[in-house]
Order: C-alpha cells, then structure tokens, then sequence
C-alpha cells in the first residue's frame, strides 16, 4: 500500500496557514466551500488528507483501489464535483430499470428490479452524502467573509493542537 500524505489530483488536499502567527491572511481557508476540493463529512471542513492507494493481484484481473482519508478522523473525503455527476447517473438507471421491469414484465421484472436496488443503494449512498455537503455548503455560504476566516483560523489552531 502507498501512502502519500495531503496530496490531491485536482488540489486542495492540505491546509494553508497551519503554524501561522495570527496576522497573514489565510490564503486557502478549510471552512469556505469548495466543491473541487475533497471534503470530510464528519468534521464538516476541507481537511488534509492522506492519499492510500493498493492493488490486488488476481488471476483474472488486477485492480487498483484509491481511497482519501482525512487525517484528523481518519474518515473517507470525497470531492462534491466528482460524485454528483456519478450520483445522478446512477439515480438516472436506477430510474430506468424500474420503468423497464415495469413496462416490460415478464422474465425483465427480476434482474431489472434487483439492478435497480443496486444502483438505487449506492445512487441514495451518494445523494446523503452530497446532501450533507449542500446543506454545510449553505450555512457557511450565509457567513461574512470575516467571519468563515475567523472560524478557519480558530479551526486551524484546534487541529494543531490535537496533532501535538
């Protein structure tokens, strides 16, 4: 397994500022919404993150697996500009094979039904998630600027604190 801390294929996978004196500006702060950076769920902020990636070896195939964790709570991140577009599709044929095992019946009613559950299952997975991500994204987008660089600060002083 590779382990490469805080990097990030489309940015944004470190804190700017950590170690800074209280009078710089924070250029890149983890509590402004950004959708093209990956974001942890649980501590509602864009936080580094390292970047684990493995391979299994098999007869047939060998697979490449990739997966952010967030190094404050160890918890998946996951980027809100990559997983709606993948969300949607997967809600979009889930929608269809409800409407094929519908319309068509017969022997088309089984495997559309149980694809339908499984694309349904992993297509709802994503829109609870991105519906945490919308509903952070609006409370920190009602806040004043000086306000979301007052909590950023703070924020970064508590993840340095926890690190030492």
């Amino acid at each position: 397994m590779e382990r490469e801390a805080g990097s990030c294929p489309v940015g944004g996978g470190s804190l700017e500022g950590v170690g800074m004196t209280g009078e710089e500006p924070l250029e890149r702060s983890p509590l402004v919404p950004d959708s093209k950076r990956y974001w942890c769920y649980r501590c509602k902020a864009h936080n580094e993150f390292d970047h684990l990636t493995w391979r299994t070896y098999r007869a047939n195939s060998d697979d490449t697996y990739e997966k952010m964790s967030c190094v404050r709570c160890q918890s998946s991140m996951f980027n809100p500009a990559r997983t709606k577009p993948v969300m949607v599709g997967l809600l979009g044929l889930t929608l269809v094979a409800l409407i094929v095992g519908i319309v068509l019946g017969g022997d088309f009613v089984a495997p559309s039904l149980l694809f339908a559950a499984f694309s349904g299952l992993i297509g709802f997975m994503m829109l609870y998630y991105m519906n945490l991500w919308w509903s952070w994204s609006r409370r920190q987008r009602s806040k004043s600027a000086e306000q979301l660089e007052q909590e950023g600060r703070q924020y970064i002083v508590l993840i340095e604190k926890e690190q030492k």
